[in-house]
């Protein structure tokens, strides 16, 4: 009977997905605090792209899911979450955004 067995990470494996993971925490921060003037969309986008760089390390380092044959089952459910995480604050921004352009249509600043 074949068994399948939990792919898990070297040390080497853990260690250097950490440091990335400090890497990209400790650039965030960086970014902020002693980093140029930047417009503030910029900056949002900046730190959003970290954000998500920060994501897909943790979920390949920490979490071992991959886009191999083995790892699909937990690949589908992620996928599935995202989906639904996007869905969520998308409509939630969207709402806001459109009160807030109803609510606020009749003032001149």
């Amino acid at each position: 009977m074949k068994t399948s067995v939990a792919r898990h990470g070297s040390l080497r494996a853990y260690l250097g997905g950490f440091a990335a993971s400090l890497f990209l925490t400790l650039a965030s921060f960086g970014l902020v605090l002693y980093g140029p003037p930047l417009e503030s969309s910029l900056l949002f986008g900046t730190l959003a792209l970290l954000a998500i760089l920060q994501i897909i390390l943790q979920i390949y380092f920490f979490l071992h899911v991959d886009t191999s044959s083995e790892q699909l089952w937990h690949l589908l459910p992620l996928l599935y979450t995202l989906l639904i995480v996007t869905l969520l604050v998308g409509g939630t921004l969207w709402i806001m955004h459109n009160a807030n352009l109803h609510m606020m249509s009749g003032m001149d600043p």
